[in-house]
């Protein structure tokens, strides 16, 4: 009965934690989603005017996130995060940023065209 208890209360908190992530990042934009069978890797982004936790600034300043997440059947496995701080005229802008404006400052694997890079490597290994 214990070990049932257990099972059925970290169920509940996957379920828990899945949807708090679903409701964090619904708003967010995809920029660009790879699904195989049950996995799903996705990347998605958001462009506002924000102060971090840990920030030494004293006035929020324009900051694009971006999230690189995995996915098994919808629930999520693993993700990682990349904040960039944006140029001080941003902020006026801030909602209507293009998601390729500033690609060059993230690394590789949060950008646009990372899957199309990947794709074509492979299939110049293959052949």
């Amino acid at each position: 009965m214990n070990t049932l208890l257990l099972v059925l209360l970290a169920l509940l908190a996957l379920g828990a934690r899945t949807l708090q992530l679903r409701l964090q990042v619904a708003a967010w934009e995809c920029l660009w989603r790879f699904a195989s069978g049950p996995f799903t890797v996705e990347l998605r982004r958001h462009a506002r005017i924000a102060r971090l936790g840990h920030d030494s600034l004293e006035f929020p300043q324009p900051r694009e996130f971006r999230l690189l997440s995995l996915r098994c059947g919808g629930i999520p496995v693993w993700s990682q995060r990349a904040i960039v701080s944006l140029p001080s005229d941003a902020d006026s802008r801030i909602d209507h940023i293009a998601a390729d404006e500033f690609d060059p400052l993230f690394d590789p694997h949060f950008r646009l065209n990372w899957p199309q890079q990947r794709r074509g490597r492979v299939a110049v290994r293959a052949h």
